[in-house]
């Protein structure tokens, strides 16, 4: 399935180059085939600045610069399957008969990030929150330092047991004598459906619950926390879709490019993008490898997740299916998602 995808750009890693590189990645990403999507692949962003990169049917013709096939331009990621070295030229393959000179390709490792699972544990009767960036806690609402706390680090997780406001600024207690502002925190705080959700019926009673404010997403079966995490919705000029809707369409692994032009979107195109699930329209919940920005803003609408949030949240949610595309149906419908 191809789609019209809403994104936002976002700076790659390192250039690499050579079959060293190549080892390298996939020592530490794994091999392929491997079930977990965020060790299965190599990913690397397409370097266009200032020209087009060239795509040829055989490293050979790559290394003569004989005849592209087609080139990349503007906001490109591709999976590497392989390099080679065909005299002093190093090739990347990025598809069937595909190569391109893998001096314009740079290596990005997808988050390792990952939400809290519920399943095995009693959900939290206290809000929990996501630090968004480190900080050192202060010893009361808009107080000094404490210089006895720790210094939280980004993707901590912490409880709030407390809030107070400090002249228009909300502060969160997360400890005995650790208070922090509201903006360095994601939350999740255990919420009941919305009218329209049946949560008495046991299979079809799952729903989700996606706070744009809050940057954060939380799977619930009836009344139970199931799982939470943060996402990256977005950017305030293409703000996430809200209301009540529930999940129609779930592929596991397609592109997404700017199938229909718009010029709004720019020319883009993102090589496998792992567990999508469409909601509405074109909108959908995704796993996106591009970016480490959860907890913030960050796409053209789409709900950004990690990869192993996405694989979770693949996994978990209706219909289902042995196939990599399902689509829902009266008699098997959806998951509902909230978007608020």
């Amino acid at each position: 399935m191809v789609t019209k995808y809403r994104f936002v750009l976002c700076c790659a890693a390192v250039l690499f180059s050579g079959l060293l590189w190549f080892s390298a990645a996939r020592a530490g990403q794994g091999d392929p085939g491997d079930s977990d999507p965020v060790f299965s692949k190599v990913y690397a962003y397409v370097n266009t600045v200032g020209s087009k990169v060239p795509v040829y049917a055989t490293a050979a013709d790559a290394a003569s610069n004989t005849a592209p096939v087609r080139e990349l331009d503007g906001y490109e990621w591709v999976t590497i399957i392989t390099t080679t070295q065909v005299n002093t030229a190093t090739l990347a393959q990025i598809g069937v008969n595909e190569w391109v000179p893998a001096d314009r390709l740079a290596l990005y490792r997808p988050s390792q990030f990952q939400g809290r699972s519920f399943d095995q544990q009693a959900a939290p009767d206290q809000p929990i929150a996501w630090v968004l960036r480190d900080f050192q806690p202060a010893l009361m609402p808009d107080g000094d330092i404490n210089p006895d706390a720790p210094i939280y680090k980004r993707y901590t997780v912490v409880t709030i047991y407390e809030k107070a406001l400090a002249g228009d600024t909300l502060w969160y207690r997360i400890g005995e004598n650790q208070w922090c502002r509201q903006q360095t925190l994601g939350v999740v705080a255990p919420r009941s459906a919305p009218a329209g959700v049946n949560i008495s019926d046991r299979l079809h009673g799952k729903w989700i619950s996606i706070n744009l404010y809050e940057q954060t997403i939380a799977a619930y079966e009836g009344e139970k926390l199931v799982y939470a995490s943060l996402v990256s919705s977005g950017l305030p000029q293409w703000e996430t879709v809200k209301g009540l809707f529930r999940i129609q369409i779930k592929n596991r692994l397609q592109p997404m490019y700017n199938a229909a032009g718009d010029p709004d979107l720019g020319q883009y195109h993102l090589d496998d993008v792992p567990f999508n699930m469409f909601f509405y329209t074109d909108y959908a919940l995704h796993g996106a490898y591009w970016h480490d920005g959860f907890g913030y803003p960050h796409s053209r609408g789409c709900v950004n997740l990690s990869l192993h949030d996405a694989q979770w949240f693949y996994n978990w949610t209706l219909p289902s299916g042995p196939y990599n595309y399902v689509q829902a149906s009266a008699r098997k419908p959806g998951t509902w998602v909230w978007v608020h």
